[in-house]
């Protein structure tokens, strides 16, 4: 190789393997790497005079490196009056000052020593602002003397709008849940509370500031630990609900979603009935995140449930009691009550009764109404037509009828029936239904019969 060859190959590396020991051309190669960069970036010098100035931070800030190369305006591409850059405070080693303009907003560099990060909001920059995350480092000569500083800038106005979007998207959700009028909860993969909202703390009296964080959301229902439904589905342990919660089923309007009602004892001083439902949350791409957990106070409701159940049953035990034949009938007609009484009276039993509309069937050879129908539908213009001659308003219950008839069909000579049919109403006055009660006076019109033929054979031999 020729020495010609050699010294062109040589001609930009000096003896101890710098890029080249002549200054003009190393100035020369840190101007093309700086203008490299793809990340806007500046070099200002001890005097704050700007060395460098990039094509990367040309297109950023609409100003070309031949207005401000030369020049201290370098704050004119990020402020509107005269300021220290992050630069700046470098250079003259004021790093104690950073706080001062940067407060809130910077960090030590984790990668570079004498380097400080910071992200801010520039609105002069672009057609709406442009956020800006900014590095600046010191610059020191071999001596160890601060030379200049360099500063970069990474345009992170995305990033920076969909994380401020995904802020307020989780605080409109925290809002939501937390001014929600039911208790609700929100756990994440690893069971730890979320969210715990007003409604929840008044109902377990556990604040929130004591659940979130925490993986112990069990102690507002249970006396020990065991699993919330909605631990189960952050576990996808679908097929052990059942075990922990009787009753369950999945939600009639929510995919994924399962409803249970049950019995809180250590909630409030005697315990409280609670219908909870559980959500999965989902990640954008579908992936499971946690789960939401509502939960409804239906004590009231239970318990006016429970009073209707007694009241049923003492209803039904008292018609059951009856020594006079009764049945009962609802709004569709259909038989709720048919007594012993009854039985024993037509011969047919309460389970072939009950729930049909064949309650004539005890009383006449062929369909047509009782006066429980007629009552039910409110057509007592109707009770002359079928038992003319027969009834009568009654004297001691309002809309109540009564009648005698002779009923050919009941038992094996037929008998006679003394009848009384009157409405039911619910709380709210509205017509749910009828009862009949039938007394048996066979015998009293038997003898109400002869006696009046003895009066007449009487009668006839005196005249």
């Amino acid at each position: 190789m020729s020495k010609k060859t050699v010294g062109k190959k040589d001609a930009g590396r000096g003896s101890r393997g710098e890029l080249t020991s002549d200054p003009r051309e190393s100035a020369y190669l840190l101007h093309n790497i700086v203008q490299g960069f793809s990340i806007p970036a500046f070099v200002i010098g001890k005097d704050h005079r700007i060395l460098y100035w990039n094509r990367a931070l040309e297109r950023l800030s609409k100003i070309p490196m031949s207005e401000v190369v030369g020049t201290d305006q370098h704050w004119r591409a990020f402020y509107a009056e005269p300021r220290p850059c992050m630069a700046d405070l470098l250079v003259d080693g004021a790093a104690d000052r950073i706080p001062k303009w940067y407060e809130g907003k910077y960090e030590t560099s984790e990668l570079l020593e004498e380097a400080f990060e910071a992200t801010d909001f520039f609105p002069a920059l672009g057609e709406k602002g442009v956020w800006l995350r900014f590095t600046a480092a010191a610059i020191r000569d071999t001596r160890g003397e601060i030379i200049g500083a360099i500063e970069t800038l990474e345009d992170i106005t995305e990033r920076k709008v969909a994380e401020l979007a995904r802020r307020e998207s989780e605080q409109q959700l925290f809002s939501i849940i937390e001014g929600s009028p039911i208790p609700t909860f929100v756990i994440g993969l690893d069971h730890k509370v979320l969210y715990w909202n007003r409604a929840l703390e008044q109902l377990s009296r556990i604040p929130a500031e004591e659940m979130i964080g925490t993986n112990r959301h069990w102690r507002a229902f249970y006396a020990k630990e065991r699993p919330c439904m909605a631990d189960l589905l952050v576990d996808q342990s679908l097929e052990t609900i059942p075990e922990w919660y009787g009753g369950v089923a999945k939600s009639k309007l929510l995919e994924d979603t399962y409803e249970a009602e049950g019995f809180f004892p250590d909630l409030g001083k005697k315990g409280r009935w609670l219908r909870f439902t559980v959500s999965p949350i989902r990640s954008s791409r579908g992936a499971l995140v946690g789960a939401i957990e509502t939960l409804e106070d239906i004590t009231e409701r239970k318990e006016s449930e429970q009073q209707c159940l007694e009241n049923e049953k003492r209803l039904h035990s008292i018609v059951q009691g009856f020594s006079i034949p009764a049945f009962v009938i609802g709004r569709d007609h259909r038989i709720l009550y048919w007594n012993r009484a009854l039985e024993k009276l037509t011969g047919l039993k309460a389970v072939d009764m009950v729930g049909t509309n064949q309650q004539w069937r005890a009383f006449y050879g062929k369909e047509r109404p009782c006066m429980a129908d007629l009552l039910v539908d409110g057509a007592t213009d109707k009770v002359a037509k079928w038992y003319s001659g027969k009834y009568r308003k009654s004297d001691l219950i309002e809309e109540a009828y009564e009648a005698t008839d002779f009923l050919p069909d009941v038992g094996k000579g037929g008998h006679w029936l003394r009848f009384t049919a009157a409405v039911i109403r619910d709380s709210r006055g509205e017509l749910v239904g009828a009862v009949e009660t039938l007394e048996n006076i066979t015998g009293q019109k038997v003898a109400e019969n002869a006696l009046k033929k003895r009066t007449t054979r009487r009668s006839g031999k005196s005249s």
